[in-house]
């Protein structure tokens, strides 16, 4: 249902030194972290926020993330991200995002996919089903790229590696990369892609686009491989962990040098 609240959400983000990277720009694993605080402000606007969440033993997880900027903030810039929810589909929550500069221009955009799912079994929760929960509602139908956060196909790790090649970097889950779940930290999938890409010998700067698909959890000291293909001009990622489980898949868009 339409919502009578705010047709929108919005934060402001100050960059820390310590959130940069080279050239004093926003890591974009950074940028993901804080459009994703957006989303739970946003969230609980409308009556379904983390604490109330908990109460209820449920919780938001996002299934997919498309991101496109024409600049990242730079170390003390302050931006402002916008945010509202704009479909749900069966148990899909879709979310959108503009990103704003300090001198208030549109520096990027942002569209996403969730569910609600129970806290210890991670199974999809369908509201209109508990009572103990409010009405969905929707912010604003606004669709930033006019059609909801696409997928990203993830073939096996056999076809993309055969049987012999190695992958490019292998990441751990390690005490940092942990969120208040014990799980790696999606966030981290995206600069696990950068490394990734970095180390090959790719440009990371002229990155302009990506989307990110997540299709599994990572737990503390578990380690994932990661592969690199091309096709279409596009750059892909690929994390598989226990050898053939896939965990995240990313498409990457550079723009011209």
């Amino acid at each position: 249902m339409m919502s009578d609240a705010a047709k929108y959400t919005e934060i402001e983000v100050y960059c820390k030194a310590t959130e940069c990277g080279i050239g004093d720009k926003l890591y974009c694993s950074t940028l993901i972290g804080d459009l994703q605080e957006a989303a739970e402000r946003g969230s609980q606007s409308v009556g379904y926020g983390t604490d109330f969440l908990k109460e209820n033993s449920i919780c938001w997880i996002i299934l997919k993330m498309r991101l496109h900027f024409t600049e990242l903030p730079s170390w003390h810039d302050t931006f402002r991200i916008r945010t509202w929810g704009n479909y749900i589909e069966k148990f899909y929550y879709g979310r959108d995002f503009e990103i704003y500069s300090s001198d208030n221009r549109l520096i990027g955009q942002a569209s996403s996919t969730w569910i609600l799912a129970d806290w210890n079994t991670h199974r999809p929760v369908i509201a209109n089903k508990r009572p103990e929960l409010p009405a969905p509602v929707i912010q604003n139908t606004t669709l930033v790229f006019g059609e909801p956060c696409p997928k990203v196909a993830f073939p096996s790790r056999n076809d993309i590696a055969g049987e012999t090649e190695k992958p490019v970097i292998i990441k751990y889950a390690d005490y940092t990369e942990l969120d208040r779940n014990r799980h790696v930290n999606n966030s981290r999938y995206t600069a696990w892609a950068y490394d990734a890409l970095f180390k090959n010998g790719y440009d990371v700067s002229l990155i302009e686009d990506l989307v990110i698909n997540y299709n599994s959890e990572v737990k503390a000291g578990e380690k994932v491989e990661l592969f690199i293909t091309n096709n279409d001009g596009k750059v892909f990622v690929f994390g598989y962990k226990n050898v053939d489980t896939k965990v995240f898949a990313v498409e990457m868009t550079m723009r011209n040098a």
